[in-house]
């Protein structure tokens, strides 16, 4: 491979295997995806509105034995896509059910969706999961949320075990495999 890089290998990869098959703009959000480098900084979100995605993401994906979206920083990718990649309508209805998911628990339980018990948050999520078709915003969340995870160094590397120059061939039986990229 010479000088080329894991990501620009993967980027290469992903345009010419996947990108035929996804819609254009998952398609684009991944291409992101594999070059976003974290600032550590929000560009779009409010502090109040990066927890509340940092939690909902770490929701859907916890860490367990490997990192979780928290750890891959998909909060902050998430907000890069918001503020430098969605029209300005896109980011808007974003925006809007982000602080709704915060208004519907203070209607509902007296208190914002971050000072909620863990058992009350993850079943506003599963409950916003099960109705995913009338909930855009959410829906966004967790493309985005599964997106940015498997495109991040944490997702390829840790969760997928990708290795981009694993050796030399040698023959490995299926079932020693383990894992999607091994």
């Amino acid at each position: 491979m010479g000088n080329l890089n894991r990501r620009e290998f993967i980027a290469g990869l992903a345009a010419m295997l996947g990108t035929a098959a996804m819609t254009p703009g998952l398609a684009n959000a991944v291409n992101i995806g594999l070059t976003f480098k974290p600032s550590g900084s929000n560009i779009i979100f409010s502090e109040q509105q990066m927890m509340l995605v940092a939690r909902i993401a770490d929701i859907i994906i916890p860490a367990t034995d490997t990192p979780g979206a928290i750890d891959a920083g998909v909060h902050l990718y998430i907000d890069h896509i918001a503020a430098n990649w969605m029209n300005k309508q896109e980011s808007n209805r974003l925006l809007a059910g982000i602080d709704k998911i915060d208004a519907d628990a203070k209607a509902k339980y007296d208190s914002g969706f971050l000072a909620l018990d863990n058992k009350i948050q993850i079943a506003i999520v599963q409950a916003l999961d099960d109705n995913l078709a009338q909930e855009p915003a959410y829906k966004m969340l967790k493309t985005y949320t599964v997106t940015g995870y498997y495109t991040s160094k944490i997702g390829m590397t840790v969760e997928l075990n990708y290795d981009p120059i694993p050796g030399p061939y040698k023959e490995i039986p299926l079932s020693d495999v383990g894992k999607a990229w091994s």
